[in-house]
């Protein structure tokens, strides 16, 4: 004869097994996940100080040493494409770049939705990485600005995006075969500016 007390006894001991289990589980795959995300901003980080340590090797082959976009490293021939460890992309070749500011070397590199922002390379360690949207002209909540640059000729923007200052120059030499280094130098077109706004928020 079967006691029914031991047997819905049983029945809470099985269904207390399974909730414990669950949140075992539950556990080991936010620390697991945790890992993964915590590798992928290492190989971020890495990858930020070989762009910045690669760009001072090489300084002087570029056109503006203050600042030298990823773009113009790869056409240099001095790195290829870098590899997004959140994606099967590439990071942003016109985002990130280095920057000369004091006699330190500033890096910034953009994989994705995740931004390195001018960084001074001594330690891992030290280098965050936030986490941001896409520039628009609206403000956000948690937001940083950016002065946007374009060129307008015959009545129309002549790119199809806004472009930080230096990296409008650097474009606007390659495509008309000039050799300005001040946006107040360039003519033939009229330049003009907009803000842009971006969510971003720190996140390792």
């Amino acid at each position: 004869m079967i006691n029914k007390k031991n047997k819905g006894f049983g029945k809470f001991e099985v269904l207390t097994l399974i909730v414990l289990l669950f949140g075992i589980f539950a556990y080991l795959m936010y620390v697991l996940l945790g890992g993964v995300d915590k590798q992928k901003f290492t190989i971020m980080k890495e990858n930020a100080v070989r762009l910045s340590n690669t760009v001072g090797t090489n300084i002087s082959s570029f056109h503006n040493s203050d600042v030298v976009y990823l773009e113009e490293v790869i056409e240099e021939g001095f790195l290829k494409k870098i590899k997004s460890p959140f994606s099967s992309g590439d990071c942003d070749l016109l985002e990130s770049k280095v920057e000369m500011v004091n006699d330190k070397f500033l890096v910034t590199l953009k994989c994705d939705d995740y931004l390195i922002d001018k960084a001074s390379i001594n330690s891992l360690n030290n280098i965050n990485i936030y986490k941001v949207g896409e520039w628009e002209l609206n403000k956000k909540s948690n937001f940083e600005e950016k002065k946007l640059y374009n060129c307008i000729k015959d009545e129309k923007e002549i790119y199809p995006k806004y472009k930080e200052e230096h990296l409008f120059i650097s474009h606007f030499n390659k495509d008309n075969n000039t050799n300005f280094y001040s946006i107040n130098e360039i003519q033939n077109c009229t330049v003009v500016d907009k803000m842009f706004y971006r969510d971003k928020q720190l996140v390792e």
